[in-house]
């Protein structure tokens, strides 16, 4: 058998550039001890006062199911209102982040619990920036019976979104793809246009307010903060700024 010449003999004569090893996982492990954590609250109000849980959820049904709740007991000075508040700023928050880091792709800015803490803290400051805005027009126009609904169906919807957006998060962190996140910002603002319906149909039955105050009002208090986050979360991921 001839041998054949140069087979394996010959070097490589190039310069081989070592590359750093980019990895695309996103999950950590405080991750699944926030959703556990989370997860648990809502089983254990499930467990501990079960027909609240499900008047709760079943505000949306409309105004009838609203009354019944709001005669019985007050969400929103509940544990039940305290836990669920809490698991959706921590969900909430925990998404946004996932989010960062897969629109970006730079684990090492945005994957720490550090940006976490500061995305509940800003989260959280959304929600307590809406509630005073909504007991300020309590007061100016002497409407706190609607106030609490609104506060009503806002814990209720809040709560629904926190629970699929335990699903959405599930995925995300085990397949960072980014049509997770765009199906999560779908339900966050499915869930704003909800709670945005609901509200106005309260108050609407509730108050016999003109339908253009109403409408007027909801505006400056849902819609042009919405499409201000919403212009500016694109700009930013578009442009690197909001301005």
């Amino acid at each position: 058998m001839n041998e054949v010449s140069g087979f394996i003999t010959s070097g490589f004569g190039g310069l081989i550039t070592p590359m750093e090893r980019v990895t695309h996982e996103v999950l950590e492990e405080w991750n699944l001890i926030v959703l556990a954590v989370t997860l648990l609250l809502a089983v254990l109000n499930k467990q501990l006062y079960p027909r609240q849980f499900r008047q709760l959820l079943a505000v949306p049904g409309g105004v009838a199911h609203t009354n019944q709740l709001l005669r019985e007991w007050t969400p929103t000075s509940s544990f039940i209102g305290f836990s669920f508040t809490a698991s959706y700023i921590a969900v909430a928050a925990l998404f946004l982040q996932k989010a960062l880091v897969i629109f970006s792709n730079d684990i090492t800015q945005y994957n720490s619990f550090n940006v976490f803490s500061v995305l509940c803290a800003i989260t959280a400051g959304w929600i307590i920036l809406r509630h005073l805005i909504i007991a300020l027009m309590g007061w100016l126009f002497r409407q706190n019976d609607v106030i609490m609904r609104q506060n009503t169906v806002e814990l209720s919807v809040s709560t629904f979104c926190f629970l699929v957006l335990e699903i959405i998060l599930l995925l995300v962190l085990y397949i960072p793809n980014s049509i997770f996140v765009w199906i999560g910002i779908g339900i966050i603002f499915a869930a704003a246009l909800v709670k945005l319906f609901l509200n106005f149909n309260e108050t609407r039955v509730f108050t016999k307010m003109p339908t253009l105050y109403i409408f007027l009002y909801f505006c400056t208090l849902e819609i042009a903060p919405l499409v201000l986050l919403l212009v500016g979360g694109m700009r930013y991921f578009t442009y690197n700024t909001v301005l």
